[in-house]
């Protein structure tokens, strides 16, 4: 059997939440807090499977709870439960140690799969959050490939090297990318001051390790 722990401030919400638990065979509940404090209190105690634990809770936030309460529960997975999707929020709770984190609004059969699959050595995120998470992902990326250049050029300002490296005319580039001529002189002033040059030619060069 799964022991779980169950940390929920809405206490309606909580009773619905022990009887979806207390129902099923294949967990153990070993207990319920409705506040940071309690949690904080009686979990390192109990040392359950799994704690679905409530983002915002009335007194210490279920953010720092996770944090606190992760180096004393070795064996503990912690879910964070809320109905919050703000980033920092979300990416907060997964840096401090849950192991997943998942919507209030998940249906009771879904959130049942997704703490066996918790215990199991999964980590099943709702879907929305599933898209902030690649999205942030994607976003680093992209600053880690124009990190590895050294020279932090946009997505647009590459395009508009590759043109220039084609031979183009600025008026061809601006009609190429859609912009006004002023609008890419702008983007060629800026690329040639974090490309530290002084002209086209250097820029092509230094830019594509000519």
């Amino acid at each position: 059997m799964i022991s779980i722990f169950i940390v929920e401030d809405n206490k309606s919400f909580q009773n619905l939440l022990v009887r979806l638990f207390q129902h099923s065979p294949e967990f153990s509940l070993t207990g319920a807090a409705d506040n940071g404090k309690d949690a904080l209190l009686h979990i390192p105690a109990l040392q359950p499977d799994v704690v679905l634990m409530d983002i915002g809770l009335p007194d210490i936030s279920g953010v720092e709870c996770i944090a606190r309460l992760k180096p004393q529960c070795a064996g503990t997975e912690f879910v964070a439960f809320t109905v919050s999707d703000e980033d920092e929020v979300v990416f907060e709770a997964l840096k401090t140690g849950a192991t997943s984190y998942l919507m209030k609004s998940t249906p009771p059969d879904e959130l049942i799969k997704a703490i066996k699959e918790v215990h199991n050595g999964g980590s099943p995120i709702s879907s929305d959050i599933a898209r902030k998470i690649i999205n942030r992902f994607s976003v680093q990326h992209e600053k880690q490939t124009a990190k590895k250049k050294g020279f932090g050029i946009s997505k647009r300002e590459d395009e508009m090297l590759k043109y220039l490296a084609e031979g183009m005319t600025y008026q061809e580039v601006a009609d190429r990318m859609f912009i006004s001529l002023s609008t890419l002189k702008s983007h060629i002033y800026n690329t040639y001051e974090k490309l530290q040059v002084s002209n086209k030619v250097e820029a092509i060069n230094k830019y594509f390790e000519k």
